[in-house]
């Protein structure tokens, strides 16, 4: 089973941990916790596959990089495979039906960072 990994920036800051933390930080630990839940299920059961399907937890958000989304109430965290392990990239809050693309540039920014960092 992969192991879950926090992509960290240059500077050593960690944008996923960071979200939560500052979720918990404004008394929405609830949420943060939420989220800390379904990062312990991605843990648990790897990348989505066949026997996922129809799940809600997660969906695919880039297809060519293979970048997911953890859908954890109106929250989401942005994470892919990258060197055997999944690494979560960025993390935001849901406010429209779409895709935020700021959100999904961020994600593609720090994939190619771990990448740069880590290998393939």
């Amino acid at each position: 089973m992969p192991t879950v990994r926090y992509f960290e920036d240059a500077d050593g800051s960690i944008p996923v941990f960071d979200y939560i933390d500052s979720l918990d930080q404004a008394g929405r630990g609830a949420e943060a916790a939420g989220m800390l839940s379904d990062i312990d299920l991605l843990a648990a059961i790897g990348m989505p596959g066949a026997q996922q399907r129809g799940w809600s937890f997660s969906r695919l958000i880039d297809p060519e990089l293979r970048i997911w989304e953890l859908r954890p109430g109106n929250h989401r965290i942005a994470y892919a495979a990258i060197a055997g392990d999944l690494v979560l990239l960025h993390a935001w809050r849901k406010q429209t039906q779409k895709l935020d693309a700021r959100a999904l540039r961020r994600a593609q920014r720090n994939y190619w960072r771990a990448v740069d960092r880590i290998g393939q």
